[in-house]
């Protein structure tokens, strides 16, 4: 019996380490994804403790990560910036101490065209702005 827990919960580290080399992961999203395994809960809490006392699961850096894509590679406000942490199961705290500054999504905001920024989720607030400059 002992031998088959010991190989579920390998199984279950593997399969983290390989969702983990793709990208970054919040905890909410990587139990998720351990969870369509088939393995117990024990088994699954046992592993996302595992990867979080290693610090390859954090909440707070995945969050940063996810802004730090967006910012680079897909901008968004943080109207959406919101909504996709919170999808991800990342804390209201955590989210509030990530998002952008009025200053940064402003600046961000600039470098879209003007009939994107309300699809991309930028506030009014900062459309508004934006629309006085021009």
């Amino acid at each position: 019996m002992k031998n088959t827990a010991a190989a579920v919960r390998q199984k279950l580290i593997n399969r983290g380490l390989n969702l983990l080399s793709y990208r970054p992961q919040s905890i909410a999203e990587f139990t998720t994804k351990l969870k369509r395994s088939g393995a117990d809960q024990i088994t699954i809490n046992q592993v996302v403790d595992h990867f979080i006392n290693e610090g390859r699961l954090d909440d707070f850096q995945f969050a940063k990560w996810w802004v730090d894509q967006r910012i680079k590679f897909r901008p968004r406000g943080n109207i959406a910036l919101k909504q996709e942490l919170s999808q991800k199961g990342v804390s209201q705290d955590i989210i509030d101490d990530v998002l952008l500054s009025y200053e940064d999504e402003l600046q961000l905001a600039k470098s879209l065209p003007s009939n994107k920024r309300l699809s991309r989720g930028f506030s009014y607030r900062v459309i508004d702005a934006l629309a006085a400059d021009e």
